[in-house]
């Protein structure tokens, strides 16, 4: 294991520490970022070969994460993570330009806290008998990708690095997708429904807790709101109720940021 990926695998190991993650399967990313680094996470359209990024407002400080709409949810997952692992990292806060893409130190350090922080080693460990070797079964790689809802190729690396397969299998291993093992091991419908929700855009939760509050005051027009929600105008307003009519006393800020600082929570994981 080089020194990046030893450096990577601690930064993923003490953010699970520090939230209590231990080595359990992370089933929701954007709630995951937002809970715990106060950063909203965006899902959109976007052209095929954009994965994610992230930008960060240089007067407030403020980090955002955009990802890509994508019929492949553990790529979606894995894109988070790496994001995550820049901001942890620092990354975001030296002068030094990330070109997406590029394989520069940084990139590679933020894959490696990606694959350590969705399936840790310990994970694997406790769920591999001990001493097992040579002879796991293509359904023990299933089981690990549906529970911690990685690719089967950051699954396979993460046996090869504990030694519980071989490099040929592992390279074997690699090139399944998905999506063949979830209707080969019987949860194509656990899959199905982890694409929906990787396909549907995704708006950030701190603007739209804003934007609700901006309708509930009379300020914002339940028609713009739902185009931002992507739901039907007449549900959401029967779910929010009438607004109230907009008052001249209203402490309501238009000034104020769109992503204003949260009062958060560690979650329960």
């Amino acid at each position: 294991m080089s020194p990046n990926e030893q450096h990577a695998q601690q930064l993923a190991d003490a953010f699970r520490a520090e939230h209590g993650l231990d080595d359990a399967p992370i089933k929701d990313m954007h709630e995951l970022v937002h809970a715990t680094k106060g950063i909203d996470v965006i899902s959109m359209s976007v052209p095929d070969a954009e994965h994610g990024l992230s930008m960060c407002d240089p007067v407030t400080g403020r980090v955002v994460i955009a990802v890509a709409t994508t019929p492949h949810p553990m790529r979606q997952r894995s894109s988070i993570a790496h994001e995550l692992g820049h901001v942890v990292s620092g990354d975001l806060e030296r002068d030094a330009r990330l070109v997406p893409g590029e394989r520069s130190p940084e990139e590679i350090r933020a894959d490696a806290f990606a694959r350590h922080l969705l399936l840790p080693l310990d994970g694997v460990r406790h769920r591999i008998p001990a001493g097992t070797s040579g002879g796991l079964a293509l359904s023990a790689l299933s089981d690990l990708v549906q529970e911690f809802e990685v690719s089967p190729h950051l699954a396979a690396i993460q046996l090869r690095t504990l030694g519980l397969i071989d490099a040929g299998t592992c390279t074997a291993w690699s090139g399944k997708s998905a999506a063949n093992l979830a209707m080969t091991f019987g949860w194509a419908s656990q899959y199905r429904g982890l694409t929906a929700d990787s396909s549907a855009p995704r708006a950030p939760q701190s603007l739209m807790a804003r934007a609700v509050e901006g309708y509930q005051r009379g300020v914002l027009g339940i028609t713009e709101l739902a185009a931002w929600y992507g739901q039907d105008v007449t549900d959401l307003e029967n779910e929010l109720g009438t607004p109230q009519l907009p008052d001249q006393h209203d402490e309501w800020d238009d000034d104020a940021p769109l992503f204003p600082e949260d009062r958060r929570e560690e979650p329960a994981w």
